[in-house]
């Protein structure tokens, strides 16, 4: 990935790395607000069309849902400080180098240096560069996705109903550490409301919900 990066115009990779407040410390050195703002829509456009391609069959509802996820400034961040480390690269103010730099100025960073990406490369470029960056990170933001929701929606009914949280406990596990399987139970007090089983327990507690959610509803 940072080959790549040694292929954009130089310039427009200095302003997306440079952070606001180096910016008014070097009034010469454009800031990368601008171009953080380009490419949170070119991020958004790629996964659109993605999921837009992958999930023929899905409703409106969900696909914001998962690219929600996939563009969320934590995964972005994730992204920016484990494939590209651009913590070592980011531009700030002599005043905040003391301080660790923030999730939130990577992702911004991230985003920014997508604008750029696209404005010199185009978009067929830059949609390669992103699968490339996220391919290691897809599959995990869908389950958290969904995850989220089922959860979310099971909670919401209990505390509307019962004014209770439900509890997740792992009611069985088997296999070699590298192959295991997982089976999570979602609870109420005593009562066990759904059972789901996954190849870890994130997965397995977001089937654990949806059996629950569909037992409640007459799914």
């Amino acid at each position: 990935m940072l080959d790549d990066l040694k292929t954009i115009n130089p310039e427009l990779l200095k302003r997306a790395l440079t952070h606001s407040s180096y910016s008014k410390d070097h009034p010469d050195c454009l800031h990368n607000e601008r171009l953080e703002f380009f490419g949170d829509s070119v991020l958004k456009l790629v996964f659109s069309k993605y999921l837009y391609d992958r999930f023929p069959d899905s409703g409106e509802g969900l696909l914001t849902k998962y690219r929600s996820r996939l563009v969320s400034d934590d995964l972005i961040a994730t992204i920016a400080e484990k494939k590209l480390n651009l913590v070592q690269h980011i531009k700030i103010s002599q005043a905040m180098k003391h301080q660790r730099i923030s999730r939130s100025i990577l992702a911004d960073a991230l985003e920014a240096v997508v604008g750029a990406v696209y404005l010199d490369r185009g978009l067929e470029f830059t949609e390669a560069f992103i699968m490339a960056l996220w391919q290691d990170f897809i599959e995990q933001a869908l389950v958290d996705a969904i995850e989220i929701d089922f959860k979310s929606m099971l909670q919401e009914q209990l505390q509307k109903k019962h004014k209770e949280h439900p509890v997740y406990k792992t009611i069985q596990s088997d296999g070699p550490a590298h192959k295991k399987s997982f089976v999570v139970g979602v609870f109420l007090g005593d009562q066990c409301l759904g059972q789901g089983a996954g190849v870890n327990k994130k997965i397995a507690g977001q089937a654990a919900a949806k059996n629950a959610l569909d037992k409640i509803n007459g799914g």
